[in-house]
C-alpha cells in the first residue's frame, strides 16, 4: 500500500484553524487544527497556547484520505485535524494564539483566532433539554433559517429586499443539501448576492449565533393585497466526532469512522407583505412607473431637410422599477415616417433598489417640406416617499423642413419632397419607373420540353440505369472482406516494399527480406483469399495458370522468393539487395495489370 501511494499525486501542505467566531459560557466548544496534505509521521505539531479558556480536551488526532481520479491522473488527499474542546469561562474578547507545525522538515504557522466569549440569556433553559444531551442531535435552537425582508408594508412596484441566513451555535455545519429556494410568485425578483456567503455574529433571541448571509433577492410586487414570501428549505448536515474508548485500529481512522455525520431538514417561516394599490386618480401618462425619477428630452434638428433621417430621444434617470417600465409613446408628424424605437439601459440592483437610466430612441424620416410641430411629450410616475403623482413634461418642438433637391415633383405639383425611389399616395406605394435593361424575353419560349431540358432528361436517365446496374454489384463487393482484400492487396503490398526499401538504406539485410517475404506472400495471400498457413509455391503457380497469367511471371514469381530465401542467410547477399527490391516491384506491378 505505501508503494501504491507514492504514485498518488499531492497538492500544497495546507495549514489551517477553524473556531466559532463568538460562544456562550460555559459552552463546550471545538477549535481544529486542520494539516492538508500530509500523512502523520510527517508532522510534527506544536500545540498553540490557549488563554482565557478551560481545556477541556484535546489535543485528539485523527486522520483521513481521499482518493479521486481526475483525468487520468490520480490524485490522493490526506487531512490530520487536531482538535481541542473548550470551553469559556468569563466574558470577553480572549485569543487562541498562532501554532506552528513541522511537515517533513519545513514549518507552517496558522494565524491567532479571537473568539468573543458572552454570557448566555436568562432564560432558564436546559441545554440538554434543547437536544444536546445524546451529543448527536441538532436542536431547533442550534441550527435554522431565517428570511427577512426590509419592509412589509409597500406599495405596488416599489422594491422589497429579502435576505435568507443561516444561524448556526454549538455544532459543526458541513454544508447543505437539495435547496429550495422561494418562488416569488407575483413578484418581479433580481439576484442581488454579492457571490461567497457572508459570516457574522449575530444575537437573536437572546442567542449569539454565527450567520451566514446566503442569497439577496430584491423584489418588486406585481399586485396588491396580501401577499406571502414562501419558506426557504434545505437539508443541513452537521458533523460530530464520536468518543469512544474502545481500540480503534489505523483503517478505522483511515476511511474517517471516528465522524459522524448528522442530517436535519430545516425551513424558514413563510412572510406576509401587505401590498397597496396606487393612489385613485392617476394622470392619463402614468404607465406603472413608481421610484424617483429625471426626465430628459433631446429633440432632432429645428431645420432639416426631407429624406433626411432624424432622432427624438428620451432618457429616464434616477431610481425606481426601470426593468418593468414600458417604452413610451411619442406623437410624430403623419408625414414623419416612423422606425422601431431603439432601447440601452445603464442600470443597477442594489439592496435600495435599481438606479441608473433607460434611453428611448425614436429615428423618423420626414417624407414632406413644411413647418411641423412634435407635441410635448408628458411622463408621470408615482412617488411612494411622497405618495402623490409627479409628472414631467418636455417642451414642443418644431422642426422647419425643406424640400428635398433631389426629389421629383410631379403630379401638377400636388406632392412635392418625395424621393425617386419610393412615393406614397393615399398609403399606396407607386414604384419609380425602372431604368436600364429590362431583362424581357419573348412570351412563349420556356424551358420546359426545349432541347436543353431534353437533353437533360437523357443524360439523368441514363445516369439512373448506369447505378442501378452497377451500384448493387458494387456495394456487395464491399460488404465482402476477400473482396476488399483483394481490393487493398496492391496498396498493402506497396507499403511494405517501402519498410523493406528503408532497411536497404540502413544495410540491414535481415529487416530487408523480411520485409520482402510479408510483401510478396502477403500480396498473394490476400489477393487470392488463401490463408498464409496454406501458401506454397505450387498453390502460387495454380492459383496464377487458373488466371490465364503468363508462365513467365509464375516462375518470375518463384524464382524471386527462392532468392530472397537464399540471400537471407548468406553473407555476400547485401549487394544484390538493391536488384531483388527492383524485380519484386516490378513484379508485382505486372501482376496487378494481368490480374485486372
Amino acid at each position: 500500500m505505501l508503494t501504491i501511494a507514492g504514485a498518488f499525486a499531492q497538492g500544497d501542505v495546507t495549514f489551517d484553524v477553524s473556531a466559532p467566531t463568538a460562544v456562550e459560557t460555559g459552552t463546550p466548544f471545538r477549535v481544529e487544527f486542520v494539516i492538508g496534505n500530509a500523512s502523520p509521521q510527517q508532522i510534527k505539531f506544536t500545540p498553540p497556547a490557549i488563554e482565557g479558556f478551560e481545556l477541556l480536551a484535546g489535543p485528539s488526532e485523527s486522520y483521513g484520505a481521499d482518493i479521486s481520479i481526475s483525468g487520468g491522473e490520480t490524485v490522493r488527499t490526506e487531512t490530520t485535524t487536531y482538535t481541542f474542546v473548550i470551553r469559556g469561562v468569563t466574558p470577553g474578547l480572549h485569543t487562541v494564539q498562532a501554532t506552528t507545525a513541522s511537515v517533513s522538515g519545513k514549518v507552517y504557522s496558522t494565524r491567532a483566532v479571537t473568539i468573543e466569549v458572552v454570557e448566555p440569556p436568562e432564560d432558564g433553559v436546559d441545554r440538554a433539554a434543547e437536544g444536546q444531551g445524546s451529543g448527536y442531535e441538532i436542536s431547533d435552537n442550534d441550527v435554522f433559517l431565517r428570511a427577512t425582508v426590509d419592509r412589509t408594508d409597500v406599495y405596488k412596484d416599489e422594491p422589497i429586499v429579502v435576505t435568507l441566513k443561516l444561524y448556526v451555535r454549538n455544532i459543526q455545519i458541513a454544508n447543505l443539501d437539495s435547496p429550495k429556494f422561494p418562488a416569488f410568485n407575483g413578484f418581479w425578483q433580481q439576484d442581488i448576492s454579492s457571490g461567497e456567503p457572508t459570516r457574522q455574529r449575530e444575537t437573536y433571541n437572546n442567542r449569539v449565533y454565527e450567520t451566514s448571509v446566503l442569497k439577496e433577492y430584491l423584489l418588486y410586487p406585481q399586485q396588491s393585497g396580501i401577499m406571502t414570501v414562501e419558506s426557504f428549505e434545505a437539508t443541513v448536515n452537521a458533523i460530530f466526532q464520536e468518543q469512544t474508548t474502545a481500540p480503534r485500529s489505523i483503517f478505522d481512522d483511515f476511511i474517517g469512522q471516528n465522524i459522524r455525520q448528522v442530517s436535519k431538514r430545516i425551513a424558514s417561516q413563510p412572510i406576509r407583505i401587505e401590498v397597496r394599490d396606487w393612489p385613485a386618480g392617476a394622470p392619463a401618462s402614468f404607465d406603472g412607473a413608481v421610484g424617483e425619477f429625471r426626465l430628459e428630452v433631446t429633440p432632432p434638428p429645428s431645420a432639416m431637410n426631407a429624406n433626411q433621417s432624424g432622432t427624438y430621444t428620451l432618457r429616464l434617470s434616477g431610481m425606481g422599477n426601470f426593468p418593468l417600465i414600458r417604452v413610451p409613446k411619442i406623437s410624430l408628424p403623419q408625414s414623419f415616417e416612423q422606425y422601431n424605437v431603439t432601447t440601452s439601459d445603464n442600470t443597477r440592483h442594489s439592496r435600495v433598489g435599481t438606479s441608473g437610466y433607460r434611453e428611448f430612441s425614436y429615428p423618423f424620416i420626414p417624407r414632406s417640406d413644411g413647418l411641423y410641430t412634435i407635441p410635448a411629450f408628458e411622463f408621470t410616475y408615482f412617488d411612494p416617499q411622497q405618495r402623490r403623482y409627479i409628472t414631467h413634461l418636455s417642451r414642443e418642438t418644431s422642426i422647419e423642413v425643406a424640400a428635398d433637391s433631389t426629389a421629383w415633383s410631379g403630379l401638377g405639383g400636388v406632392v412635392s419632397g418625395v424621393s425617386r425611389e419610393e412615393l406614397r399616395i393615399f398609403d399606396q406605394d407607386i414604384q419609380f419607373i425602372k431604368r436600364g435593361s429590362p431583362g424581357l424575353r419573348p412570351k412563349g419560349r420556356t424551358f420546359l420540353f426545349s432541347p436543353l431540358y431534353t437533353g437533360l432528361l437523357a443524360l439523368f436517365s441514363v445516369v439512373f440505369v448506369v447505378c442501378l446496374l452497377v451500384l448493387p454489384r458494387y456495394l456487395r463487393n464491399m460488404q465482402s472482406d476477400r473482396f476488399v482484400r483483394g481490393k487493398r492487396a496492391n496498396k498493402v503490398a506497396f507499403k511494405r516494399f517501402r519498410a523493406a526499401e528503408t532497411y536497404m538504406k540502413r544495410d540491414d539485410r535481415h529487416g530487408f527480406y523480411d520485409e520482402m517475404f510479408k510483401a510478396l506472400w502477403g500480396y498473394m495471400s490476400d489477393k487470392f483469399d488463401i490463408p498464409m498457413a496454406d501458401l506454397t509455391k505450387e498453390r502460387i503457380r495454380e492459383e496464377l495458370f487458373v488466371r490465364n497469367i503468363l508462365e513467365d511471371h509464375s516462375l518470375e514469381y518463384v524464382r524471386i522468393i527462392s532468392d530472397c530465401e537464399e540471400a537471407q542467410y548468406s553473407p555476400v547477399s547485401s549487394s544484390r539487395m538493391g536488384e531483388i527490391y527492383r524485380e519484386g516491384v516490378a513484379l508485382i506491378s505486372k501482376l496487378e495489370s494481368a490480374l485486372k
